[in-house]
């Protein structure tokens, strides 16, 4: 039986189950190969855990090939977390995928710098838009005008 490459409808949406009174994760399909989760709020050791477990998997399930994890919305972590974070990246590439961090707000890097956190290992782009044009360029892809025309009247 061939390995169905869709994520599950229920699980792509903002997850509705709360964490510590926050919606933690945001986990969404962007390619038939690429996933974007966006991580949400004050990260701590027990919530890590929780989105590890579920990014885990939902990558089980399907033929991801790419993650983007966006951390533009996230407050603040603590050298912990940073550490879960980037051990979250070496699962992910030791199983196969591709990670793309973005959007890591200057307070967050300022912690992980300061915690010694290398994340040299992985590709890192400042924003979202930039992530998956980078996403883009890995899976040999890119965005084209459909109306060429419309280019060449300009």
């Amino acid at each position: 039986m061939a390995k169905n490459n869709k994520v599950p409808e229920a699980q792509v949406a903002i997850s509705r189950k709360k964490i510590g009174g926050e919606i933690p994760i945001v986990v969404n399909e962007l390619t038939d190969k690429c996933l974007y989760t966006g991580f949400f709020g004050t990260l701590d050791s027990a919530r890590m855990v929780s989105i590890t477990d579920r990014v885990l998997d939902l990558l089980s399930a399907t033929d991801i090939e790419i993650i983007i994890i966006d951390l533009s919305n996230v407050d603040i972590i603590d050298s912990a977390v940073a550490t879960h974070l980037i051990r979250l990246g070496d699962t992910l590439t030791l199983v196969g995928v591709k990670i793309i961090f973005c959007g890591i707000p200057s307070t967050v890097a300022q912690i992980m710098v300061s915690a010694g956190i290398d994340v040299r290992g992985f590709r890192v782009s400042k924003n979202l838009k930039s992530a998956v044009k980078e996403m883009f360029a890995i899976q040999g892809l890119k965005i084209v005008s459909m109306f060429p025309e419309e280019q060449i009247a300009r």
